[in-house]
């Protein structure tokens, strides 16, 4: 019986800034547009627009816990299991957990949290994706969609819902990265390779801009200092937006 012909390699690899990549960024940007707009022309709309508007947000919320689960389902599988990398504990893995109470609740410290994590940071992972796996593999399915989650939700309350972020919503995040950098470096430290949050003793494969920042652990400092000066930006420039009335029941 003769061997299957091996994929071609677009099929099983991924690099950043090829036409693959380009081709990944146009379906997920839409899918954040059309989002974007049906939301806000139907909370504009109030009414069956409002209604509209929460069954969008729900459905959106579903799939982002579809997603999740679906994550946490493949990494356990034994075979798919590695500690260093298959624990839910990378700042994008705990962000689409926090995604969907910003649909499905009004507290106000997941949006905060979506807004400096999803746009601040997990939006890095567009532009410079360590992804190493191509359409051929599971993987290559989850690393966007779970961003997606995660970026199109903080997108979608900036835009739609018009969250502005305070002075106390800085300080929350800010501290809150400063938490999570905390307990990850004893966790990477006991777990062998292991390089959770980034600030590991270890580089990815993939060239990010970690790589950059200098040696370990002294770039873990300059990391921080470029967070909290980027979340600072951020939260200058959200004050500066014109405020939006979400019109939300």
């Amino acid at each position: 019986m003769p061997e299957p012909a091996p994929l071609p390699m677009w099929a099983t690899e991924f690099h950043s800034f090829s036409p693959a990549h380009a081709l990944c960024l146009v379906p997920l940007a839409a899918s954040v547009f059309v989002s974007c707009t049906l939301g806000r022309r139907w909370l504009s709309q109030g009414g069956e627009g409002l209604v509209r508007e929460r069954k969008l947000a729900a459905a959106w919320a579903g799939s982002v816990i579809a997603i999740n689960l679906w994550s946490i389902v493949y990494w356990s599988i034994p075979a798919n299991f590695i500690a260093a990398e298959s624990l839910p504990l990378q700042l994008c893995d705990l962000a689409c957990l926090i995604a969907p109470l910003v649909f499905l609740t009004d507290w106000r410290t997941p949006r905060a949290l979506m807004y400096f994590w999803g746009i601040g940071l997990s939006a890095q992972a567009f532009i410079t994706p360590t992804l190493e796996q191509g359409p051929a593999d599971t993987r290559f399915y989850l690393f966007w969609l779970v961003h997606l989650g995660i970026v199109g939700s903080a997108i979608y309350d900036l835009v739609v819902r018009g969250f502005r972020p305070t002075l106390r919503d800085l300080g929350i995040a800010i501290a809150s990265v400063i938490l999570y950098a905390l307990a990850m470096v004893p966790i990477n430290h006991f777990i062998a390779g292991a390089n959770y949050g980034f600030i590991g003793n270890k580089l990815r494969d993939r060239p990010t801009v970690v790589d950059k920042l200098g040696p370990w652990p002294e770039r873990i400092f300059i990391m921080a200092a470029i967070v909290i000066a980027g979340f600072t930006i951020m939260w200058a420039v959200a004050r500066l937006l014109p405020h939006r009335q979400s019109n939300r029941a």
